[in-house]
């Protein structure tokens, strides 16, 4: 625990000193658009490992959750041939319980150094602490120790209590699993909604001119200034490189314009189902992932079916 906590320490520094660098940067060019764009990009880099992390984080405390029980159990039988509770846990650590193992064989470690008990259990629960249900479970499990109650009859019922909480929490993800589609269906009913401006501008984005009027739309593009001929340069090479789009054209603009609007409400479509489905922003990580990939997806497919980029 201590190990990953000095590495997201590492890199969490790392990123902050390469937005350091990237801001200051920013500031020394004296362009106000280029130090608002070193500046989402610096809170792009610090946040995405970040994220990241916890998510993995998060992945591994789901898995003890619903491991933990199977703990108990076997722990429960070993209790009832007799053992003590710091043998019967001991025991318990030479079974797989996937990431809970290794918090097992932590405590049967400290253990046999001569650590007392409850405080192997309050160290077990700080390093889980962000689980509330593991915390509680640990924190009940040693005051029925301390206390020299029943511990088989405890550990049965946290036992019992912990599954029920399992099951209630995968009955919810199942109930609320048409709202985690909806934000899918969002997601792809805009694009259609991007197709269907496209084809219908595509006439305003033809400039024709009729003596000095202009009667259409003009490409943005052909009369930027400073920082925003960086930007009508990232849009050309996104159409050209990644959609063979004809680059520098009007389309290349606008298709490149739609696929970043699109990217943006992916990815926060995919963090509101993360919050939706698990109750956690972190967990809508691999949401906003798969929606990026089908976003993707589609537009490669609609552009090379001429639907956009013409």
């Amino acid at each position: 625990m201590k190990f990953e906590m000095t590495k997201e320490k590492n890199i969490l520094l790392i990123t902050i000193a390469i937005s350091t660098a990237l801001i200051t940067m920013g500031f020394l060019s004296r362009d106000v658009g280029v130090l608002g764009n070193t500046i989402i990009l610096s809170t792009f880099i610090v946040a995405s490992p970040q994220l990241l992390m916890r998510y993995q984080r998060y992945r591994e405390l789901k898995e003890m959750e619903e491991r933990f029980p199977s703990f108990l159990r076997d722990v429960i039988e070993s209790l009832r041939s007799g053992l003590p509770l710091h043998k019967a846990i001991q025991d318990a650590s030479k079974l797989n319980y996937g990431k809970l193992s290794n918090e097992i064989r932590i405590m049967s470690n400290r253990i046999s150094w001569g650590i007392p008990l409850p405080k192997v259990l309050d160290q077990f629960a700080d390093r889980v602490k962000s689980s509330k249900r593991l915390y509680t479970a640990i924190k009940i499990i040693r005051e029925s120790y301390l206390s020299g109650g029943d511990i088989v009859s405890t550990l049965e019922s946290t036992a019992d209590n912990t599954a029920i909480l399992e099951e209630a929490e995968k009955e919810r993800k199942s109930l609320l699993s048409q709202h985690v589609i909806l934000m899918y269906a969002i997601s792809l009913i805009f694009v259609a909604i991007v197709v269907t401006i496209n084809r219908l501008l595509i006439p305003v984005f033809q400039v024709t001119t009729t003596g000095t009027e202009f009667t259409a739309l003009s490409n943005p593009c052909d009369s930027c200034k400073g920082l925003g001929c960086n930007v009508c340069d990232l849009y050309s090479a996104t159409a050209h490189y990644i959609f063979s789009v004809e680059k520098g054209g009007i389309s290349s603009y606008y298709t490149s314009l739609f696929f970043y609007m699109s990217i943006i409400q992916g990815i926060f479509a995919g963090l509101v189902a993360g919050q939706i489905s698990e109750n956690s922003v972190v967990s809508g990580i691999k949401h906003s992932l798969i929606i990026l990939s089908i976003t993707f997806g589609a537009f490669s497919i609609l552009i090379r079916l001429g639907f956009l980029g013409v």
